[in-house]
């Protein structure tokens, strides 16, 4: 018998299907979407950044059994504070600090981590790149956080680097952020070489590589700039040490590749030692590592491989400028190990090179008998 209220032979309606809620925050859609296309290769990355990623992905499932927890409002905290900072050079002057994709997954991943304590996880962080793709200054704003909005009582911070005037680069853009945010200027005073808050005795400074000044420091984050200039160990030792009296303090070195490959370069030893905490063959939940850079199968000729080691690749750093410099290298073999090591961030074994072999092998004669 029919229905009394459907005719016979009209069609059964069908369940619909429930639209998917997606709670995640704007920006954590921002960080999932870099870590797939990173995983996809959509996003060109060598092998060492999808590894960094993996880890991550790894860590969420994995890191609640090693007592590690992530926290995404702690990881917003940093992010929301990048919000008040600007520019103060070039093109980009005046204008707010927008965090890329990949800028935004470092602090994400870096300051999101926490231990069983509600500590933060990460003790040390190592950073890889290529020249002019904005580190200095994400180290600038790191630093003021660390000193003055990562809730430490007595902060002390410092830009460390092998000579003062280094160390001012950092710091300086740091001073400039602040005088260029209404929010930060009436919380931090401005002195030369001095940032500081004198209700809450945080302070963050300049700080050379004389060893014999830094006696009696009590350091909560240290930016330690060019790593690879480090001649010798003295300086990172002397603040990693200087750490000891801190619940949750930062070490955040930034660098470039170097041409020292010996064991008693501390650049060195901080990268090889960054890629076996990335593969996995020490483990180590205190250091965080990000290195971006091409596999070793790549040609540096290729443009497509370049984004691999400059994450800020047509944003911060021009493609123009990538191209002079590669027509420079492979015309000038004397500049070519410059080119590798600065702009394509790959680690050389000499600063300069005569003549590229393959040149002097096309040239050669017959063998001498």
């Amino acid at each position: 018998m029919a229905h009394p209220t459907r005719a016979p032979h009209a069609p059964r309606s069908r369940p619909t299907r429930r639209a998917v809620r997606d709670d995640r925050s704007p920006t954590r859609k921002i960080v999932d979407a870099y870590m797939d296309g990173v995983m996809r290769g959509t996003i060109p990355s060598g092998e060492l950044l999808r590894l960094a990623v993996a880890r991550h992905v790894h860590d969420l499932r994995e890191g609640p059994q090693r007592g590690l927890r992530f926290d995404e409002s702690r990881a917003m905290r940093i992010i929301t504070f990048f919000t008040y900072l600007q520019h103060s050079k070039g093109e980009w002057a005046g204008r707010p600090f927008d965090l890329e994709p990949w800028q935004i997954f470092s602090l994400w991943v870096l300051f999101g981590w926490l231990k069983a304590d509600g500590t933060r996880r990460f003790r040390v962080s190592y950073t890889e790149e290529a020249r002019k793709c904005g580190k200095s200054t994400m180290a600038a704003g790191v630093g003021l956080y660390l000193a003055f909005a990562d809730g430490e009582p007595g902060a002390e911070c410092y830009s460390c680097a092998t000579k003062h005037d280094q160390a001012l680069i950092v710091h300086g853009e740091a001073t400039r952020m602040v005088k260029a945010s209404a929010r930060l200027r009436a919380k931090i005073q401005v002195f030369r070489n001095n940032l500081s808050r004198s209700d809450t005795y945080q302070k963050y400074e300049p700080l050379g590589a004389d060893e014999d000044t830094m006696d009696g420091l009590n350091v909560h984050g240290a930016i330690i700039d060019e790593l690879h200039a480090h001649k010798t160990r003295g300086v990172y030792d002397v603040i990693d040490t200087a750490t000891g009296a801190r619940r949750q303090p930062m070490l955040y070195a930034i660098t470039t590749a170097g041409a020292d490959q010996t064991d008693t370069s501390i650049c060195w030893e901080q990268h090889i030692y960054a890629e076996q905490v990335l593969r996995g063959t020490i483990h180590d939940d205190g250091f965080f590592a990000l290195i971006f850079a091409l596999d070793e199968k790549d040609d540096w000729k290729v443009e497509q491989h370049w984004y691999k080691a400059n994450p800020n690749l047509g944003v911060s750093k021009k493609l123009e400028y990538m191209r002079r410099q590669a027509k420079k290298a492979a015309q000038m073999p004397g500049f070519l190990n410059t080119f590798l090591r600065l702009d394509l961030n790959r680690w050389t074994n000499q600063t300069t090179r005569w003549i590229d072999l393959g040149q002097w092998d096309a040239q050669a004669g017959p063998e001498i008998e």
